[in-house]
């Protein structure tokens, strides 16, 4: 299947301390009331990075990655969609940091975009709207970018995962890039779009078929599936139920990286590149998804 648009200079930034997972504030007093066992091995625990800059901070770090690594000037950028899992309340904040991401990068012609309410979904999400403006021919560059930080430490260990302040990016491209986008799916129950829901293997399946429709491409052809960070047994039993084998999930940044909000795809296409290197002709799925929901993007590598 020709491919619509191309991905090139995924890149992404950290908080810039880096601590333990028993550092998160009142760990042994959380894992008693979510009746965990303390062993690290079974859920992933591991590290979790913090920062003291902002997110329009974290979001320009990554991006100028993006941009030097493509070759790209902020002129060459004809809209960009800034991602969050959750904006600030206000709309003098959102102008602001619009403001400062924005003459930061030089993107004085660019379009602007946000995307956000998909939780831990929305960089796939941002991803998937860009893809679509690029192969409708609307726009030749799009930037994605997306930041979040934890504003309150009490929300740092979840019974999901252990957050890290984090931005991801990349450049959705009309030329030859990295990655050739195959092929996009999502899956969605309405009644189910609940913090306190459960993942749902249904939908994993259901967006892992949509693929399979629209690329020919089988599960098991997928060399890697990239994940969100969660804890190892979510990970393993959500991507179990849609049809995944133990050995296609790279998981090794649930303890290295920690819960980036909605970059943890980006993080893992990179890691798992410098880990593992890429292969020109393998198919990689970029994969996140909520109670409720789940995005998928299959690419191949150049």
């Amino acid at each position: 299947m020709s491919a619509r648009a191309s991905v090139g200079g995924a890149a992404y930034e950290l908080g810039e301390y880096e601590a333990g997972y028993r550092e998160a504030p009142r760990f042994a007093e959380k894992i008693a009331r979510y009746e965990m066992l303390d062993e690290a091995g079974v859920w992933g625990w591991g590290r979790f990075f913090v920062s003291g800059r902002d997110r329009a901070e974290l979001a320009v770090a990554a991006a100028r990655r993006t941009l030097a690594m493509t070759g790209c000037t902020g002129g060459d950028v004809d809209a960009v969609v800034l991602g969050a899992a959750e904006f600030p309340a206000d709309v003098d904040s959102h102008a602001r940091y619009c403001r400062t991401v924005l003459e930061a990068l030089k993107l004085g012609n660019a379009f602007v975009l946000g995307v956000t309410l998909g939780r831990c979904t929305t960089l796939l999400s941002a991803v998937h709207l860009a893809e679509r403006l690029v192969a409708s021919g609307t726009y030749d560059n799009v930037l994605v970018v997306v930041a979040d930080r934890v504003e309150d430490e009490e929300k740092r260990f979840q019974q999901f995962a252990i957050f890290s302040d984090s931005a991801a990016s990349c450049l959705v491209t009309s030329r030859p890039g990295d990655l050739a986008i195959v092929a996009t799916a999502s899956a969605l129950d309405p009644a189910a779009l609940d913090a306190a829901g459960r993942f749902s293997g249904q939908l994993g399946r259901a967006a892992a078929e949509a693929i399979t429709r629209r690329s020919g491409v089988r599960p098991e052809e997928i060399a890697a599936v990239l994940p969100p960070n969660l804890f190892t047994p979510i990970v393993r039993m959500s991507e179990g139920q849609a049809g995944f084998r133990p050995g296609q999930l790279f998981l090794a940044n649930i303890a290295n990286r920690g819960h980036c909000f909605s970059a943890d795809p980006i993080v893992n296409l990179v890691d798992r590149q410098r880990a593992d290197g890429l292969r020109p002709g393998d198919h990689l799925l970029l994969t996140s998804g909520v109670p409720g929901a789940r995005v998928s993007i299959l690419v191949q590598v150049r």
